[in-house]
């Protein structure tokens, strides 16, 4: 049952403020305001309301859980996942649900904001990610034993838009490893950051993982990947747990890393980071993108940085096993046989090592 409050405030004369004593369901509280006239009284009310709505009443309204559940996200994950659940809440899930109480809230309610979505030409992965923020609102309730229907078998459209990503093609992937110059103001300069650009596509590395790589991270054969910078700076562990993985390097992966280090002796570069910024200090990936656009441009390669990761991804799904294409790019969880320099590494491992360098190898030919 809904709770409302039964007293107003109460002006002290003694102290020159406006109380309000509250209590609900055994509870006590008393709220204040300095503020006087009117507007003190009307402001320590709301105190007294708000105070309702979020903890004396088991049935409180989703954009009070719903602040609640951003702080929790705000405390135990990243911001960059804090800022993408107050997008979905913000600009979806709130106008619809807002002054709605928790136990009001039907399975049609959450999917009428998915429809919406549906309507408005959102993509399917958009959806997918709102949905996973209804769940995660959800489980939050479920620990705080507030009762509200689980959001179970939301439908998202077979023919929700599918964000494609552009690949390079085999003609501009050999105009990639042939051509390590830029025109600007007319005058052709070496791209400070071409060996990134032909790591990503050679390992599948994402772009805040090559961000974060160390040359301390080179254990013998195999490159550990350990660390992630998301697009606020952050440092993390990657995208997900299974993002930290070690990575056989082959001859060709070996030669851009070799290349790269060339690459900072010739410039005087000393860094602990193996793709730096120009002044040797950590790379940020919006950087590395906004030289990257030229660069395309100029060559008239369609894809996008993250399009890099995708073209190793689809030239090498007919040659590789998904499974050792997915312990390559981070898709699931690296093998413990690479922990300390000097392990053996596994066969598996150096299979996919193999296998894509044959491809490249084709198709640089």
């Amino acid at each position: 049952m809904v709770q409302k409050r039964k007293t107003e405030a109460q002006w002290l004369e003694a102290s020159s403020r406006w109380a309000c004593k509250t209590q609900v369901n055994g509870k006590r509280k008393t709220f204040y305001s300095s503020a006087p006239g009117r507007r003190g009284k009307a402001e320590c009310e709301r105190k007294a309301d708000a105070w309702i709505d979020a903890g004396a009443t088991d049935d409180p309204r989703v954009q009070t859980v719903w602040a609640a559940f951003l702080e929790d996200i705000k405390k135990t994950t990243g911001t960059g996942n804090y800022i993408n659940h107050e997008k979905f809440g913000r600009l979806w899930i709130l106008p619809k649900l807002t002054v709605k109480r928790l136990s009001a809230v039907t399975l049609q309610d959450w999917q009428d904001v998915l429809t919406e979505m549906y309507v408005a030409g959102k993509s399917k992965k958009y959806m997918q990610d709102t949905r996973g923020a209804m769940t995660a609102f959800y489980q939050y309730c479920r620990r705080n034993r507030l009762r509200i229907e689980r959001p179970d078998a939301l439908r998202i459209p077979k023919d929700a838009p599918e964000g494609e990503h552009k690949i390079i093609q085999p003609d501009k992937l050999k105009t990639l490893f042939n051509v390590d110059w830029v025109t600007r103001y007319g005058n052709k300069e070496q791209c400070f950051f071409i060996h990134a650009w032909r790591f990503m596509v050679l390992t599948g590395i994402r772009r805040g993982e090559l961000c974060g790589l160390r040359w301390e991270d080179r254990e013998g054969i195999a490159l550990h990947i350990r660390r992630a910078f998301n697009s606020l700076g952050e440092e993390t562990k990657g995208k997900t747990k299974k993002a930290q993985r070690y990575l056989v390097l082959n001859q060709m992966m070996k030669n851009a890393l070799t290349a790269q280090e060339a690459n900072l002796r010739a410039r005087g570069i000393i860094s602990p980071w193996v793709f730096p910024d120009e002044e040797g200090g950590r790379l940020d990936g919006n950087h590395l993108y906004k030289k990257w656009v030229p660069y395309r441009k100029q060559n008239e390669i369609g894809a996008t940085l993250h399009g890099l990761r995708h073209t190793l991804i689809s030239i090498s799904k007919s040659d590789l096993p998904s499974e050792l294409l997915k312990s390559v790019v981070g898709h699931t969880q690296a093998m413990d046989t690479y922990g300390v320099y000097g392990h053996p590494v596994d066969g598996e491992a150096v299979r996919a090592s193999e296998i894509l360098e044959a491809i490249f190898g084709r198709l640089l030919q």
